[in-house]
């Protein structure tokens, strides 16, 4: 006799969300040191992330519509070799992380100095 059990696949669930934020206009930004915070619409479940590689943080999660909001310091390049940290956050009400594979949004900073 040969029993078998069949497991559902929850690889199936989750997924990859690449967040990349940027600013506007001639801003240009060499790194972040930020908080990512991401509410799904439907559990209200939080996931949060501040592992950042240069501009964008990668996180997986469940698939589904997220609320995002990010908050940290900038570092952008100044006149000469000087780098001005800026305060900055951003912010989404709705987000859909629904592929299977890697899931990208960018975002535009709020500078708030």
């Amino acid at each position: 006799m040969l029993l078998t059990a069949c497991a559902p696949v929850e690889d199936d669930i989750f997924t990859t969300a690449r967040i990349t934020v940027t600013a506007e206009g001639d801003v240009s930004i060499t790194s972040v040191q930020a908080q990512v915070k991401l509410t799904n619409v439907n559990t209200r479940q939080v996931t949060t992330v501040a592992d950042f590689n240069g501009t964008s943080a990668m996180v997986e999660l469940l698939r589904g519509a997220y609320q995002i909001d990010i908050e940290g310091v900038a570092a952008c390049p100044s006149v000469g070799t000087a780098t001005r940290m800026r305060q900055f956050r951003c912010q989404s009400d709705y987000e859909e992380f629904i592929s299977r594979d890697i899931n990208e949004v960018t975002l535009k900073i709020i500078f708030l100095d």
